[in-house]
Parts: structure tokens; C-alpha cells; sequence
């Protein structure tokens, strides 16, 4: 307890009561000054049922990832599972001032799967400006500092989910200005726009500046799913709101949606929802309240 009350300038432990077995819960929040090069941690000796996020605030670390050490400076991080064997942190001896930096860690199913999913998407490493609104969150917690905060199981898997919701949007936002998540939106545009003719994918990746292939790599990466096969759940929708807004016929909505018939649009439709488009828009007037026209 005395090396803990000498390294850690302030700390806020958690305890849920009456835990869920699916509800992620945090167990500490820790502001941390290092200077020893004996501060080594491996994940193979930590557990495995916990998670933890670290944010450098002044001075430099370290953390290992596999084969490839990152500089921890101020304003980065990592999250990781405690006990992954490939990681760890540590002091390094290069550093000629104190390594200053804020840690949470937390466990549960749900916890390790939400950084999993996360890593495996940002990686492991990120940058967070020091102004940003989780380390403005994490701070939050000073003040009550030197004491056991109980929480429900709601309310710690509240916390756990704000952090990182927090985490989450400084990471999204820089995906959300990439130059590949322009490409996809400039290619679902051009293909919502021509549901109502053949288009042509060779045609759009000419007009965007990119092979065929690259655009179809980059869309499946973005959107879990090909061009075609947005362009058809495009076309599905849309004929979806034609049949309940509207009194068109099949033959009409097909050529709207891009079908080359009235049959061929109500094979799909039926592939797709398991019924016809006249079954699903006579199911969708029936349904509607009495004084409400169709």
C-alpha cells in the first residue's frame, strides 16, 4: 500500500453489488506518476478477464504490441485485455522526466468483446487530445478520489459505456473524414442516384479515380457488404416506401426501381421479404387506423 500511495497521485476504486454476468463493470480509475525502470508489466502474468485504457498526460512511456514498441507521449494511448501476452507497458529508459498518466480498467464478457471489437478496428494504439471529453470524464472522477464508489449494475455499465462511447468518437470521427469513407459516399450517392436504370460499377469507380477493385475493397471494408449488394437493398427500400406512399403499379415501381420487369421485381421482393409486394402493401392498408386514408 505504501508503493501505491507513492506512485498513484489519486484513485477511485468501484464495487458493484449484486453484479450481472453480461453487464460490463469498472473496477478503477487511477491518475499514476512513473519513474522507475523497473515498471515492467506483461500481459502474460495479469488476468484475463479484465480490460484496461491508458492515456499519457505529461512525460513518456511505453507500450509493446507484439513485435512493435510505441512511444507513449503525451495525448496517446492504448486499451487492451490485461492479460493479452502479446502486450505490455513500461517505463522506458530512454525517459528523463516522470510518466504521468490516467488508467481505468474494467471486466466483464461484454467489456472485453466491446475492446476487441474496438481494437480490431482502430487498432490498439490511438491519439486523444488532452482537451478531449474522455479524459475531461476521466478527470471527473477526482473528486472522489480515497474511496470506494458503489455502483449498481446499470450504473457501472453506464460508466464503462461512457468511456468508451467517448473513446469511441475522437476514433470514428478521424474514420468519418478518411479519404475511404469519401470514396463510399461518393459511390452510394452516384448509386442511389441511377436506381432506376442499369448502372454501372466500372463506370462509377472511372468517375471517382479508381480501379473497379479498389472501390470494391473499400466499400466491403466500410460497409460489410459490395456495391451490388447495396444497390439491391436500395432498390428494396425503395420500393418498399413506393408501395406504402403510393398508388403505383408493380410494372410502374420495377421500372423505378430498376427491374426489367414486373415479374423480376416481384421474384426479388419475394426473395428478399418472403412475400409479394401486392401481399405486403394490401397488409399495410389493412393495418391502418380507420380514419386514416391509404
Amino acid at each position: 500500500m505504501e508503493y501505491y500511495s507513492k506512485v498513484r497521485l489519486w484513485e477511485v476504486r468501484f464495487q458493484t453489488t449484486r453484479p450481472l454476468e453480461t453487464f460490463p463493470m469498472p473496477h478503477e480509475i487511477v491518475l499514476e506518476r512513473q519513474t522507475s525502470l523497473h515498471y515492467h508489466l506483461e500481459g502474460a502474468t495479469r488476468p484475463k478477464t479484465m480490460t484496461q485504457l491508458v492515456v499519457t498526460l505529461e512525460g513518456e512511456g511505453a507500450f509493446r504490441y507484439g513485435d512493435t514498441v510505441y512511444p507513449l507521449t503525451p495525448g496517446k494511448g492504448f486499451m487492451c485485455m490485461l492479460g493479452d501476452p502479446r502486450s505490455a507497458y513500461f517505463y522506458p529508459g530512454h525517459a528523463r522526466k516522470p510518466w504521468i498518466f490516467l488508467w481505468m480498467d474494467f471486466s466483464g464478457e461484454t467489456a472485453v468483446r466491446m475492446v476487441e471489437e474496438l481494437s480490431s478496428l482502430y487498432g490498439h494504439v490511438f491519439d486523444l487530445p488532452l482537451d478531449s471529453g474522455l479524459i475531461r470524464y476521466l478527470k471527473s472522477f477526482r473528486n472522489q478520489r480515497r474511496s470506494i464508489r458503489f455502483v449498481s449494475p446499470t450504473e457501472g455499465a453506464r460508466i464503462v459505456c461512457d468511456v468508451l462511447a467517448l473513446l469511441g468518437e475522437n476514433l470514428e470521427r478521424k474514420d468519418i473524414d478518411s479519404p475511404g469513407n469519401r470514396l463510399v459516399q461518393a459511390a452510394q450517392a452516384a448509386i442511389s442516384k441511377n436506381l432506376d436504370r442499369t448502372w454501372n460499377l466500372s463506370d462509377i469507380a472511372a468517375r471517382l479515380k479508381v480501379s473497379r477493385e479498389h472501390l470494391t475493397r473499400i466499400f466491403r471494408d466500410r460497409t460489410g457488404m459490395t456495391p451490388q449488394e447495396f444497390a439491391a437493398e436500395e432498390r428494396m427500400q425503395f420500393a418498399v416506401r413506393l408501395l406504402r406512399d403510393s398508388f403505383q403499379s408493380c410494372e410502374e415501381i420495377a421500372e423505378q426501381t430498376g427491374y426489367s420487369s414486373a415479374v423480376s421485381f416481384n421474384r426479388a421482393f419475394r426473395r428478399r421479404f418472403g412475400y409479394s409486394p401486392m401481399q405486403y402493401r394490401k397488409s399495410k392498408i389493412r393495418n391502418l387506423p380507420r380514419n386514416e386514408d391509404p
